[in-house]
């Protein structure tokens, strides 16, 4: 019994994240979120896991987007707080990706390098 009371989230807690105050607006956002209200006799609540993954979804679409396979290391680094662990992954990634290399004598004037 008690570990389903640290797994709730009541809608009081969640006014703070979303910025909203009134209930009904909190209600409103859960069902536009699909985020399932429950009632018992202590008041109205959601799961904290549930409302932690729709809550960090827009992050977690950006994330996939713009790192692909590797959106699970960029995500676990923002969540645990540690960020500069991303500019580790963001070094590595460059390591591996290569720019333009110029071809051409007028197109490496411009870009870069020396014409010998």
């Amino acid at each position: 019994m008690l570990s389903t009371l640290k797994n709730r989230m009541y809608l009081s807690d969640i006014s703070f994240f979303i910025n909203r105050k009134d209930k009904r607006t909190i209600r409103d956002w859960c069902g536009k979120n699909h985020l399932h209200v429950y009632k018992d006799s202590t008041g109205e609540f959601v799961m904290k896991a549930e409302f932690e993954l729709t809550y960090n979804m827009p992050l977690i679409k950006n994330l996939k987007q713009k790192h692909g396979d590797d959106w699970m290391d960029y995500y676990e680094a923002y969540i645990s707080g540690e960020l500069y662990k991303i500019l580790d992954l963001n070094t590595n990634l460059n390591k591996t990706q290569t720019g333009y290399i110029p071809k051409g004598n007028l197109t490496t004037k411009i870009f870069g390098g020396s014409v010998k």
